[in-house]
């Protein structure tokens, strides 16, 4: 029986605490697709949960990596001032600098990929697809963090609810409701959609 039933039931409640331990199994959720997806991204965005949102988009980069989507994914959940960072500093900038590096050399090529004129020879940078795996690190070190935002998701997320009813009370708070109006929907959607990511296009 799923944890948010057991308090309707008052000669269950000595199971309440067995019960809302139950860990869903959110990479499966992920992987499924369709309508439990779905529905858990756009719990993710109403909840300011980014972590999950980031190791999907990683695996979607990883199968298609790009310049598009390495500036787009670093710019949203791993630059300094990102708006969506993730809560994870042991492993971005400054205290990780690796793949802030090879994002410098990323940008360099997709400026002058976007540039009308063809450079000169003496300044062309050489175009290479980004690797494949330039998020694997942050995504598993976010996927094996006990402690992390993401093993919190995994321990209160019911997917028998509707997102807006695994939300605390039920419902958007004001910081919630600031960053899905005024960041997810007219910045930081439009800039994952626009670089390959489609399936975030009916999200939230």
């Amino acid at each position: 029986m799923p944890c948010h039933l057991a308090g309707k039931f008052p000669h269950l409640q000595l199971l309440q605490l067995t019960l809302c331990y139950f860990v869903v199994d959110i990479p499966e959720i992920l992987e499924r697709g369709g309508g439990p997806r779905l529905a858990f991204l756009r719990y993710c965005v109403l909840s300011m949960n980014m972590e999950p949102m980031f190791v999907f988009l990683a695996q979607e980069y990883r199968l298609r990596p790009g310049h598009a989507g390495a500036l787009a994914l670093f710019d949203v959940f791993c630059a300094r001032q990102a708006s969506a960072r993730l809560r994870a500093y042991e492993l971005l900038p400054p205290r990780e600098l690796l793949v802030e590096a090879a994002i410098a050399g990323i940008r360099a090529q997709w400026t002058q990929m976007q540039s009308p004129e063809p450079p000169d020879e003496a300044s062309a940078i050489r175009l290479a697809t980004p690797s494949r795996n330039l998020f694997d690190a942050i995504a598993r070190g976010v996927q094996q963090d006990a402690n992390g935002h993401l093993a919190r998701v995994s321990s209160t997320y019911d997917p028998a609810l509707t997102p807006e009813e695994n939300l605390p009370g039920g419902k958007l708070s004001e910081g919630q409701r600031h960053f899905v109006e005024n960041v997810w929907h007219p910045i930081l959607k439009p800039r994952l959609v626009g670089a390959g990511f489609l399936h975030l296009a009916t999200v939230a």
